[in-house]
């Protein structure tokens, strides 16, 4: 798999993500940021283990790698995303979600030090584009709010920080286990994940599938379109990236998320974008164009 193929990859799997984070910060809003998580993993589980049953590309895992993995989604989708999710019901999908600016610097450090990756002079250029965005975002939002919001910036960043965790964890599990394939992997995440819902309140299960049933059929098909589009094929499309990527550069087209949900925002709301949008879309061209050069 060439780079052009792999960081398509990425980016598809961010477009899946920040869509669908558009109707989780409205379930996040009306009910709570673990209530939406957990409809969200539950509906993502359920889709990895029919494709892996019927794909039938199934491996022998050890026990480190394993546990690796059912440690990388307690962390990631489970807590990371539940602080996340908080995040988007004060600040938004689109400024939460900048801060996936900081996980090459975090991720890449993993890289050189276990992983031997060095990075190129395109690819420091790329993350340092990468990093100017979550620059002119926070800009933007201190000169249209009066504030910058630093409480909620910091559940979206502490959440950031677990899922750029679970990245490491997922592709080191990846180096021990080659044969590893993606559905099967996103099955053991989804159940670390799951184990964790369980761990932090055993009978929210409960009170979640009670409040599916109360919605309407729209709302539920709203609610279910989301899960499987934010989580199953995200998750599906960025860890087959992951297995072969560079992790650092990997992570720097994060910032494709809040770009593509702030224009979502534009065409719903029908605004014209404002110049830190559009500085915010160059610098993320010249990144990406500096990634695959």
């Amino acid at each position: 798999m060439n780079s052009i193929e792999v960081y398509a990859l990425g980016i598809g799997a961010n477009l899946a993500y920040s869509t669908a984070s558009m109707v989780f910060t409205i379930y996040a809003k009306r009910f709570s940021s673990m209530w939406i998580n957990q409809v969200k993993v539950l509906v993502a589980f359920v889709a990895f283990v029919l494709a892996m049953v019927f794909s039938q590309k199934m491996v022998s895992v050890s026990t480190y790698p394993f546990l690796l993995l059912l440690l990388s989604g307690l962390s990631g989708l489970c807590i990371g995303d539940i602080f996340l999710f908080r995040a988007f019901t004060t600040l938004g999908a689109g400024r939460s979600l900048v801060l996936y600016s900081f996980q090459p610097l975090m991720v890449g450090i993993y890289g050189y030090f276990f992983l031997n990756q060095l990075f190129s002079l395109n690819q420091t250029l790329a993350v340092i584009c990468m990093m100017i965005c979550i620059f002119i975002f926070m800009l933007e939002r201190n000169r249209s709010t009066g504030s910058w919001d630093m409480k909620s910036f910091m559940w979206a960043f502490l959440g950031i920080t677990l899922d750029a965790f679970g990245v490491m964890l997922t592709r080191s599990a990846y180096e021990m286990e080659p044969g590893l394939e993606t559905f099967q992997v996103n099955v053991i995440r989804c159940l670390g994940a799951l184990v964790g819902f369980l761990l932090i309140s055993p009978k929210s299960y409960v009170t979640v599938f009670k409040d599916v049933i109360s919605l309407r059929k729209r709302e539920q098909s709203l609610l279910f379109a989301s899960a499987f589009c934010g989580c199953f094929i995200s998750l599906t499309l960025y860890l087959a990236a992951l297995k072969y990527a560079h992790v650092g550069t990997l992570t720097s087209i994060a910032i494709t998320g809040p770009v593509w949900v702030s224009l979502l925002e534009c065409v719903y709301y029908r605004r014209w974008p404002n110049l830190f949008l559009l500085g915010a879309f160059a610098f993320f061209l010249t990144g990406f164009y500096l990634m695959v050069s």
